[in-house]
Formats: C-alpha cells, structure tokens, sequence
C-alpha cells in the first residue's frame, strides 16, 4: 500500500531527538478500517496550524467481514504503519500523541487484543472510541473547519469509513441526532462487490441493502439545510470533479460536491475497471476498489435528505482528537512523549 501526504503542510524546523518543540506541538493519528491517518499540528496565537499529514490505506479491517477477527496479516500492516508514523511525528517534537481506532478494532472480536498490541509497539496507547465519541468528533471536525456560514443547520455530516458510516445531526451547535451504520466501503465491498468491474446483480444487491440499512431515520436525515461529508469516498469525488492531477488537501477542503457530481462520478467509476480506476490520481490503489461501494452510500444518504449538495471536508476526526490533546486535560489521558 502506497504512504502519501495530504497536500502541502508547513514546514518547521526539526528538534532534535527527543526534545519539545519552542512551540506546542501534538500529533493526531486515526486508525481507521481503510486507512491510518496522522496529523501533527503547532499550537499559534490560539491556532492549531498542520505541520503534516499523511494518510495510508493498509486495510486493516480486510475479512473482518467474513471472519468477525482482524487477520495476523492486517495488524502487521498496520504495525508497519502506525511505526513509521509515529517516528515522524516525534521527529516534530510533539508534547502528546493520541492514537484513536474506530469501527475496525471497536467490532472485532479481538479488537482489543490487537489495540493493546499496537500501542505496546509503538509506546502510545491506542484508545478505541465507542461510536457516539466517534459521530461526535466527527460532527466537530466539521463545524470548526467549515462553521456556520458554510454549514447552516439544522445540518447533516457524514463520514463514510471502510467499516462504518457515522451520520451526525446537529442543532443551534449541538448533536441532536446520531447514527453509525455498519455499511462502509470495505465492508460492503467484500460483502457484495466480487467482479471486477462489478456486474448488475452484484450492484442491484448491494443498493438494496444501503436503502433497507438507511430506512427507518427520518429524524435524522429529514428537513436538513447544510450538509457535509468527510472521508476518502467523498475526498476523492471532490478532487476528481476539480480535474486534479494529484491529490491536494487545500484545494479539496470546501468544495461544494453536488448531486449530481456524485451520479456522474459514481456512474463513471462503476463501469471502469479497478485496474482504470486506480490510475486515477484522485483514486489511487488504497481505494480503487472500495471507491463504488461507498458511491451506493453517499448517494442514498443524498437522496434521503434531500440535500441538493455536500460541503466536503478533509478535516475528520483527527483534528478534533489534536484539539482534544491540546487541551490542559488531555495530559492525564493521552500519550506523553
């Protein structure tokens, strides 16, 4: 699986080995069910600015589907990563690092196990958030990075994950409504998606089941007048309906991604091959073949709620976990470097 950056991040100087930074500084990563994701970002004037950001799909959560356990192959992966993760963010000099796992370690049935292993190798605790902790940082990252003006509420955000996708209704700044679903991208695509490309039984299955997961939550998903999305499925969209010719979290992070934007990209991507798709730059080979499952979702989720377009947002759950360590309370919970 291939490591890459999340666009240009400021660059600072390096601490030495071991040392602080002169400023604050806190390293954010998420342990997804597709990807591990780290943030590290520098406390300024009452900011937190990124230094970097890197993303890799390593899969952890590959046959969990199936088998109910993560393999011994997936943790290695994830080892690997999670590794070569932290000893760049401590080559930043961070005063804590936090590590969250989401839908993968959380529904597994040795979930637990393979968390604690991973924080033993990497000297951090891995924390897995519950699914409301998980929906309402979720809700957060969205609200600080695009605010009111950009998302009005009453407001849906969702994040669609390998495993899962987090639905979040928010009111006058607060939750008031939250879903988490066990549709996500690689879950569903191991579930319903075998061909390549896939043919349309396997795709008539598949929407059946997204529209009869979704059914049931009209207090949810009903009368909303702002929308956004978080995640790959939907960062990639965005990136392709701007034509970029490589990924670029800048130009990504606001982007109004509208209905139909999302039919014809979904289209387009169903009947190309994974092999096509994964040429794509905006695609790429972490999620080439999960990218049509997570179309089926984002588009009934759409539908349902009447939102005629979703505010993309690459500021998921990450950096509502940096803000939560750069909080004087954070230091009793997290991992002190």
């Amino acid at each position: 699986m291939t490591t890459s950056s999340d666009g240009p991040a400021h660059k600072a100087p390096t601490p030495a080995a071991g040392m602080h930074s002169a400023r604050p500084r806190f390293a954010a990563v998420d342990v997804g069910t597709n990807s591990i994701r780290l943030l590290v970002v520098e406390e300024r004037e009452g900011r937190l600015e990124p230094l970097l950001r890197l993303g890799e799909s390593c899969r952890l959560g590959e046959g969990l589907d199936a088998q109910g356990i993560i393999s011994r192959d997936a943790e290695e992966r994830a080892s690997r990563t999670l590794g070569r993760f932290l000893r760049r963010a401590r080559s930043l000099g961070p005063r804590r690092i936090g590590i969250a796992a989401t839908h993968a370690l959380r529904s597994a049935d040795n979930g637990v196990e393979v968390a604690e292993r991973l924080g033993r190798g990497v000297g951090v605790p891995v924390e897995i958030l519950s699914a409301e902790e998980e929906a309402l940082f979720v809700y957060e990252a969205a609200r600080e990075a695009l605010g009111t003006d950009r998302l009005p509420e009453p407001c849906l955000v969702m994040d669609i994950g390998g495993g899962s996708v987090e639905l979040v209704r928010g009111e006058d700044g607060q939750v008031k409504h939250w879903l988490s679903l066990e549709v996500g991208c690689v879950r569903l695509t191991e579930r319903f998606l075998p061909s390549d490309p896939p043919g349309p039984q396997e795709l008539e299955r598949l929407h059946e089941h997204v529209r009869t997961s979704l059914e049931g939550y009209p207090h949810l998903l009903e009368g909303v007048v702002g929308g956004a999305g978080v995640g790959g499925t939907l960062t990639a969209l965005a990136a392709l309906d701007l034509g970029l010719e490589r990924y670029e979290a800048s130009r990504v992070e606001g982007y109004e991604l509208t209905h139909e934007a999302m039919e014809r990209w979904s289209d387009r991507l169903t009947g190309m091959s994974r092999r096509d798709r994964e040429a794509m730059a905006a695609v790429g080979s972490g999620r080439s073949d999960i990218i049509v499952a997570g179309c089926a979702v984002v588009l009934e989720v759409v539908r349902r709620s009447g939102l005629s377009k979703l505010v993309v947002s690459t500021q998921g759950l990450r950096y509502a976990l940096a803000r939560r360590l750069a909080t004087p309370l954070a230091a009793s919970s997290e991992g002190e470097v």
